[in-house]
Formats: C-alpha cells, sequence, structure tokens
C-alpha cells in the first residue's frame, strides 16, 4: 500500500509534468491546494497507482544519472526509487518504507531526457559495478562507454538489416 500526504499531492500536482495531470501546468499554478489534491487524486486513481505500484526498482546512483542536476538535492538514497513509463516519457517516483507493508510517495519526476532526445537509448545496468565493468572495458577498448555500446548496437543492427517490426505490436507503454 502506498500513502501519500495531503500536501505532497498539493505539491507534486502543481510542479509535476502535464503528461500526468488532465490540467495544463499554467492552470494549476493558480489552484487551491484542495484542487490541486483533486487533480493529484484523479491521476492517482487513473495512471499513477497501478504504474507506480508495478514499476521496477531502481538505484539512488541510477536515479541521478537519469535526473537533471536540479533534482540532485531531492534525491534520498535512503528511500526506494522506482521507474515507469506512461505517455512516452520515462518518470521516477520516490518512496519512503513506512512499515512492512506500507509505503508513502515523496516524489515523482519527469525523466526529462526520454522526450528530449529522442535519438538516445538509455540503458539500466543491473548494478553499479556491472556498469563500471563497461566502462573500464570501453575505456581498455580506446573508446568512451558511449561510443562503444552505439558501436555494439550498430553492429548488432547490421547482423539484421531486413528486420521489419511487426506493425500489428505496438512497442508504447500507454
Amino acid at each position: 500500500m502506498i500513502t501519500i500526504d495531503d500536501s505532497d499531492k498539493a505539491r507534486i500536482a502543481k510542479i509535476g509534468a502535464n503528461k500526468l495531470f488532465d490540467v495544463e501546468y499554467e492552470t494549476r499554478q493558480k489552484m487551491s491546494n484542495l484542487e490541486l489534491i483533486e487533480v493529484f487524486e484523479r491521476a492517482w486513481e487513473k495512471v499513477l497507482e497501478n504504474r507506480v505500484n508495478n514499476a521496477e526498482i531502481i538505484s539512488s546512483e541510477e536515479v541521478a544519472r537519469r535526473l537533471l542536476d536540479k533534482y540532485h538535492g531531492f534525491i534520498d538514497p535512503q528511500q526506494e526509487h522506482r521507474s515507469f513509463h506512461y505517455l512516452k516519457a520515462e518518470f521516477i517516483a520516490q518512496l519512503i518504507k513506512t512499515d512492512s507493508n506500507t509505503y508513502k510517495l515523496t516524489q515523482i519526476w519527469r525523466v526529462a531526457s526520454s522526450d528530449t532526445y529522442p535519438k538516445t537509448l538509455f540503458i539500466s545496468f543491473s548494478s553499479v559495478e556491472e556498469r563500471n565493468r563497461f566502462d573500464e572495458l570501453a575505456r581498455s577498448l580506446q573508446y568512451t562507454d558511449e561510443e562503444l555500446g552505439l558501436l555494439l548496437i550498430r553492429n548488432f543492427m547490421n547482423l539484421h538489416p531486413d528486420y521489419q517490426p511487426d506493425k500489428g505490436v505496438s512497442s508504447d507503454n500507454n
């Protein structure tokens, strides 16, 4: 079970990404806390609760890597972080465990690069150690990690030049 304080509901609804809410950002800036809480609760019931409950748990290091620097001061490594996708954008929820069955939601961030850089692919490693190992391997081959990753992906794609995605299958995470 996930609980959310009314003050957090109002704050998240006021500053949160437009993709999450049925009221535009500019309008939300003028709303009362009670109205913002209602906006949040609609989004929670319609989309967020299911997405957050079923999201992938990621490390606080990974959160820092994915979020803009301006959010780093709000990342609490003692809290759990969960990544989910909605309307082709990535979001990260931060939750504190209050007891064995209950969490309290404290933050939801939109990962800006999901839409800002549509040509960019983000890859999550299983651990920081695995990520560091890939970086060390790239350097030993005189590449940056991004260069080696792109080279590997392009080589793989060249092995399958005739591949065409199945038009009946959607990769959209709506």
